[in-house]
């Protein structure tokens, strides 16, 4: 069983019985978890915030050992953060600054059509993180 599977699994009990398949991807993997992500914010479950964010952060960080893991969870799953508003006010107080200076043309790209919300996310990402990043 891969890393990434092992690690969800135990992580996430309950997706024994849903997430079972061998067929089941990463990338299906992060799509159940950015839906359980919303549900998690609109519920202040903290704990599971953790959880979830923390997967993703662990997926980033192996991309000296695996760049389909690592490109999967930039494409998967921090790309789509911009898409609803709870995630996109996380973003400041829940990416780290190197995770987010790698993904930050991704949210650009999926803001593209509305570029005051991306400059917004920017200013308010520096703003907590006492970064410097540029528009």
């Amino acid at each position: 069983m891969s890393a990434w599977r092992r690690i969800a699994l135990n992580l996430f009990c309950d997706l024994r019985f849903q997430f079972n398949q061998r067929e089941d991807t990463i990338y299906s993997l992060l799509a159940f978890l950015r839906d359980r992500l919303i549900e998690a914010h609109n519920n202040n479950d903290f704990d599971e915030l953790d959880k979830i964010y923390n997967y993703a952060e662990w997926c980033f960080n192996q991309y000296r050992r695996s760049h389909y893991l690592h490109n999967a969870i930039c494409v998967g799953f921090y790309e789509h953060l911009v898409e609803y508003e709870i995630t996109r006010k996380a973003i400041p107080y829940r990416i780290k600054p190197y995770i987010f200076e790698d993904v930050k043309t991704l949210l650009e790209w999926m803001l593209r059509k509305n570029k005051e919300l991306y400059k917004k996310l920017i200013e308010e990402y520096n703003g907590v993180n006492n970064t410097n990043f540029e528009c």
